[in-house]
C-alpha cells in the first residue's frame, strides 16, 4: 500500500509541477505575434503619413474653393480632389491591410486561449480522477496505510493541496474563457470594420472615376472657354433656386403654428455623424442666391465619400433619392426617452450612397452611408467640385412630413422630408 501511495504523490507532484509550468501571462506574445505586431505599426505609420497629406490636400482645396468660381479654378480643383482622393483610396487600403492584421492577430490569440483550455481541462480531469481515489480512501485507511502519525498527516496534507489547486485551475479556466469572449468579440468587430472599409474603398474609387469623367465633360461643355463656363454656372443656379425655395417653404408650415410645443435644447442626445469640418451653421444667413436665407440644418464638410454614421439609436424612418433638393438622403427616427420628451427625426442629406433602409433599426455610431455631392450644392453657386458635404438637420417629429417634389418633369422624381426644425447644436 506504501507503494501505491507513494505513487500517487509522485502523479500528484508531477502534475503539480505541470501545472505551475504550464500556465503563462495573458501578455506573453507568441514569436508569430509579435511579427504581426510589428506589421501593424509599419502600417499604422503608412496611414498617419497618408492621412497627413489628405489634410494637407484638404487646406489647399479649401483655399481654392475661396477663390471666385473661374474655368481655372475649378480645373485646378478638380485637379487637387483627384489627387486628394487618390491619396485617400491608398489610406484606406493601407487601413484595410492594418485591419486584416488585427484579425490574423485575434485569430491567433483566440486559437492560443483555446489550445490552452483544452490542456488546463486535460490537466484538470487527471488532477479530479487523482482526488477522486484520495476520496475513496477512509482516513482509517490512509492512517492503517501509514507507518506514523506524519506519513498520515503528510497524505491528508496532499488531498488538501490537490483540492487547493483544483479550486485555482476552475478559476484560471474561467479567466481564459472570458479572455476567449472578448476576443471572439473583437474579431467581429474588426470584421464588420474590414467589411465597411471594403465599401468605402468602393465608393471612393467611383467618387474618383466621377470625378474624372466630370472634369472631362465640363472641359467638353465649354471648350476651354470662359464666357461658356460662367454661362453654364449661371443657369444652373437660376434652375435650382426655386427647388431650395421649395424647401424653405414647407420648413416654415409649422412655425409659429398655435399649440405647437418644440423642444428646449437637451445638449447629449445626438453625437456629430460625421468627422469634418463645419462649413454653415443653421439659422439665418443672409444667402439668398440658391432661393434661401434660412438655412435649416449644420453643413459639415470632408474628403469625398467619408463615412457618415447614425447620430443616435434609432428606426430609420425613410430614404430617398434624386438629383434635386437633398439628393441622396436619410431620415431617422429617435424614440422619447431620458431627456428627450419628444420623438425627434435627424436627416442626412446630399449623400453619394446610403446604406440602410426603411424600417431597419440602428444603434448610434452604425454606418448609414458616404457623404456626397447629390442634390443642391453649393457647386450649383461656385462650380462642381464645391459641394462636397454632409447637411445633418433635426426635426419634431410631430408635424413631420415628407412630400413630393413640385419639379418632377424637369428633375425627374424626388421626395423633399420637412417639418419643424431645430439647431442640431442644441442637441450635440
Amino acid at each position: 500500500m506504501n507503494n501505491t501511495r507513494n505513487k500517487k504523490k509522485i502523479t500528484i507532484a508531477a502534475l503539480l509541477i505541470t501545472l505551475g509550468l504550464y500556465t503563462v501571462p495573458f501578455s506573453a506574445l507568441s514569436a508569430t505575434n509579435s511579427e504581426i505586431e510589428a506589421q501593424k505599426q509599419s502600417k499604422q505609420a503608412q496611414l498617419d503619413q497618408l492621412n497627413k497629406q489628405i489634410t494637407e490636400y484638404q487646406n489647399q482645396i479649401a483655399q481654392k474653393r475661396k477663390q471666385s468660381a473661374t474655368l481655372s479654378n475649378e480645373i485646378a480643383l478638380y485637379d487637387m480632389e483627384i489627387k486628394a482622393t487618390g491619396i485617400r483610396i491608398q489610406a484606406t487600403r493601407t487601413n484595410i491591410e492594418n485591419t486584416d492584421l488585427q484579425i490574423e492577430q485575434t485569430k491567433l490569440q483566440i486559437k492560443e486561449k483555446t489550445e490552452q483550455i483544452e490542456q488546463e481541462k486535460k490537466l484538470l480531469a487527471e488532477l479530479i480522477i487523482t482526488l477522486n481515489e484520495y476520496d475513496n480512501t477512509s482516513n482509517l485507511q490512509l492512517g492503517l496505510g501509514s507507518n506514523n502519525f506524519s506519513a498520515f498527516m503528510d497524505q491528508v496534507q496532499y488531498a488538501q493541496s490537490l483540492q487547493n489547486k483544483i479550486f485555482n485551475l476552475i478559476q484560471q479556466i474561467k479567466e481564459i474563457r472570458a479572455k476567449l469572449e472578448k476576443d471572439e468579440e473583437d474579431l467581429q468587430i474588426n470584421l464588420n470594420k474590414l467589411n465597411e472599409l471594403n465599401d468605402q474603398l468602393s465608393q471612393t474609387q467611383k467618387t474618383l472615376n466621377n470625378q474624372k469623367s466630370s472634369r472631362v465633360v465640363l472641359l467638353q461643355q465649354t471648350k476651354g472657354q470662359e464666357s461658356k463656363y460662367q454661362k453654364l454656372l449661371s443657369t444652373s443656379q437660376e434652375e435650382q433656386a426655386k427647388i431650395n425655395k421649395e424647401i424653405y417653404d414647407l420648413d416654415q408650415q409649422l412655425r409659429g403654428k398655435a399649440g405647437f410645443n418644440a423642444l428646449k435644447a437637451v445638449h447629449g442626445i445626438i453625437a456629430y455623424p460625421m468627422d469634418g469640418v463645419l462649413t454653415q451653421r443653421y439659422g439665418n444667413t443672409g444667402f439668398t442666391k440658391l432661393g434661401y436665407d434660412f438655412h435649416n440644418g449644420l453643413d459639415l464638410a470632408a474628403p469625398a465619400g467619408t463615412s457618415i454614421y447614425a447620430a443616435a439609436d434609432g428606426v430609420v424612418y425613410a430614404t430617398g433619392t434624386g438629383t434635386t433638393a437633398y439628393g441622396n438622403w436619410v431620415v431617422i427616427k429617435h424614440s422619447a426617452g431620458g431627456k428627450l420628451a419628444k420623438d425627434i427625426m435627424t436627416l442626412y442629406a446630399h449623400m453619394t450612397k446610403f446604406t440602410v433602409s426603411a424600417g431597419e433599426k440602428v444603434k448610434q455610431g452604425d454606418l448609414i452611408g458616404y457623404e456626397g455631392n447629390t442634390g443642391n450644392t453649393t457647386r450649383l453657386l461656385y462650380g462642381p467640385e464645391r459641394g462636397y458635404h454632409l447637411h445633418f438637420g433635426v426635426y419634431d417629429a410631430e408635424g413631420f412630413g415628407i412630400k413630393n417634389g413640385a419639379y418632377p418633369n424637369i428633375y425627374g422624381p424626388y421626395k423633399i422630408p420637412y417639418g419643424y426644425t431645430y439647431n442640431p447644436a442644441d442637441f450635440l
